[in-house]
């Protein structure tokens, strides 16, 4: 059953009573008010300003070494800042030093000109602000703003950054709605939150702002009017979600886990759930994409790992990155019992894929990387650092069409070959650490065909006797004819483990992590600089007939405005695609007809003075 959420009658209501509906895309009109509440702050006070800061160069130190629940966060997105042509990030982690329970900061920093800006609390008696969220904004009123959120103890604030006076600017009230972990994505007419938490399954609500955040409406909980699914019942559930969004602002997704809501017959296995619009907030469905074992193969055994199936368990360390075709690109870990079938007693800890235009769980790490013991008298379960079991930690860039996926991940230290030697041990600090744990690397995979094909794990960051951990990708590599570049960040941690926890494996505290930001080059295989886009098109969609997605296909001859629309049989419109401005090239949309029923559809392209139909079969 899906909902129709009255989302665009709301942002015709609520616009109409704030001054940014009418500011659109003109940067003169964003609010640039001081906020006297930010302290700037270099990260290193042997830095010179207005020196960009280069590709290794530290970017904040702390004693905080972990870095999320059950989601990767969003710390890195990229702009032209000096206008120099080339891509550069901005950044936000968190700060902690001197204990567990020291006070906690959000940085935020402009790679350009090497500026960190110290995020407090309204009231700094109450300082714990954590864990950010971060998203550079196109179009709207915030357009070329930096918009963060974080949580502070049970609150979910935001706050924001402008970019071209390189000031904070004070836009809103900073309390965004109750309990933890927000997670966002910003379009010209709303944000999207999704609010986390340990405590109940209640608090996994998804909220909108027509606003700017001066007010949030609760749309309700993750899965409202999805009938397949009650996660008010559910027995286990992550503490966070990410959200996503299309470059055209009509695609917008979460996802998460959950265990008991009447996801399987059982009622008690976990399992993968989507959920999300195609159609910019008006009606929203959800798709399970992987029940935890292997009892339910369609709905996810990895195709490349028969008979093995995801587990889900918190915390199973999810990431959601969506392209600007609207692709969901997904990875999580094994976290847990790791990926394994009913009749199979062998824990293996792969790190998986899997996105909505496939729909296909694949494993991208090396079957050696993933078995519980690697010959040497090693387990992943005994010897792990923290929450990190095995491969752990899984982060996403993709190009802009969704065909290049850079996927990166945290992983055990091998002492010679990756997966067929021995894992190398970390003997413990002395201190509080109270056994071995492995020692961690970043290792990475490329897909060129859209996550159909994966090159062999390599490493991304790693050097001897160095616990490099928590990668985190900014959504979008950056490209330059046939060079592409992966920016990132991730934490060299000083002692090996995870200081804040209290069971086996335990480490000392240490202020010495450093957060680093890097980059990685390589050359793209196939692109063509010469194919030049003259005529417009639109062709048969692929598959055809298709269940439930389906691939669009089609070219613009010049810049022109885009519609492309689905109907039924009698006429009726039951999906926007595209609604958009669009340079010329060639393009491909992915739809998603999970919410509609078997029949005949036609889809039809509009750009300047071009029309164009075809007819599509759906079948359930």
């Amino acid at each position: 059953m899906i909902r129709r959420f009255p989302l665009f009658l709301l942002l015709v209501v609520l616009m109409t009573s704030f001054a940014f509906a009418q500011t659109g895309n003109v940067k003169s009109e964003r609010m640039q008010i001081p906020d006297p509440q930010f302290i700037p702050e270099m990260a290193d006070p042997n830095f010179v300003p207005n020196t960009p800061l280069q590709p290794g160069d530290e970017f904040l130190q702390t004693g905080y070494d972990y870095m999320c629940n059950s989601a990767t966060r969003d710390m890195i997105d990229l702009v032209d800042l000096d206008a120099d042509g080339s891509l550069d990030p901005i950044m936000a982690a968190m700060e902690r030093f001197g204990s567990a329970t020291g006070d906690r900061w959000i940085y935020f920093g402009y790679k350009a000109f090497g500026l960190v800006d110290k995020w407090i609390a309204l009231d700094p008696a109450n300082i714990g602000q954590g864990w950010p969220d971060l998203q550079y904004c196109v179009g709207g009123a915030l357009d070329g703003n930096a918009l963060l959120m974080g949580h502070f103890n049970t609150l979910s604030w935001h706050s924001v950054h402008d970019l071209t006076a390189f000031a904070p600017v004070l836009p809103w009230p900073t309390v965004t709605f109750g309990a933890n972990f927000p997670q966002f994505a910003y379009t010209p007419d709303a944000i999207i939150a999704v609010n986390g938490s340990n405590d109940t399954p209640l608090d996994l609500h998804m909220y909108v702002s027509t606003d700017v955040g001066a007010s949030f409406t609760d749309l309700g909980l993750i899965g409202f009017g999805d009938s397949k699914i009650d996660i008010s019942v559910a027995t286990n559930w992550p503490s966070e979600l990410p959200v996503q969004k299309s470059a055209d602002n009509m695609t917008i997704a979460t996802y998460g886990w959950f265990e008991g809501a009447n996801t399987d017959p059982a009622g008690n296995i976990a399992t993968g759930y989507w959920f999300g619009s195609t159609d910019g907030g008006a009606t929203w469905n959800g798709i399970f994409n992987g029940y935890g074992n292997g009892d339910f193969p369609e709905y996810g055994q990895v195709v490349n790992r028969n008979p093995y199936a995801p587990y889900f368990e918190n915390f199973s360390q999810v990431s959601l990155n969506m392209d600007d075709m609207g692709v969901s690109h997904i990875t999580c870990n094994g976290y847990g019992e790791g990926a394994y079938h009913s009749s199979d007693t062998l824990n293996v800890f792969p790190m998986l894929y899997w996105n909505s235009n496939n729909q296909e769980w694949i494993a991208v790490t090396s079957e050696g990387m993933e078995l519980r013991d690697d010959g040497f008298g090693t387990f992943l379960d005994d010897y792990r650092p923290g929450n990190g079991i095995g491969n752990a930690y899984g982060t996403i860039s993709t190009s802009p069409d969704g065909n290049i996926v850079f996927l990166a991940w945290q992983g055990p230290e091998y002492t010679g070959a990756i997966g067929t030697s021995a894992r190398n041990l970390f003997p413990g600090d002395g201190g509080t650490a109270s056994g071995p744990i492995f020692w961690t690397d970043i290792y990475y995979v490329i897909s060129e065909d859209g996550g159909a094909t994966w090159t062999d794990p390599a490493i991304l960051q790693g050097e001897p006797d160095i616990q490099e951990s928590f990668p985190v990708l900014a959504p979008r590599l950056e490209i330059v004819g046939d060079q592409a570049t992966a920016h990132f960040m991730y934490l060299d941690d000083a002692i090996p483990g995870t200081s804040l926890f209290t069971t086996k494996p335990e480490n000392s505290w240490s202020d010495d992590c450093m957060w680093y930001y890097q980059t990685f080059n390589f050359t793209v295989v196939g692109v063509d600089d010469e194919t030049v886009v003259n005529s417009f098109n639109l062709e048969q969609n692929y598959p055809n007939p298709f269940n439930p997605t389906t691939s669009i296909n089609y070219t613009i001859a010049e810049r022109s405005a885009v519609s492309i629309k689905v109907y039924d049989v009698l006429g009726n419109e039951v999906a926007t695609l595209v609604n958009s401005t669009q340079e010329a090239g060639a393009y491909d949309v992915n739809f998603d007809a999970s919410q509609l029923s078997s029949g005949l559809y036609i889809y039809t392209l509009n750009a300047g003075d071009f029309t164009s139909s075809k007819k599509m079969m759906l079948l359930k």
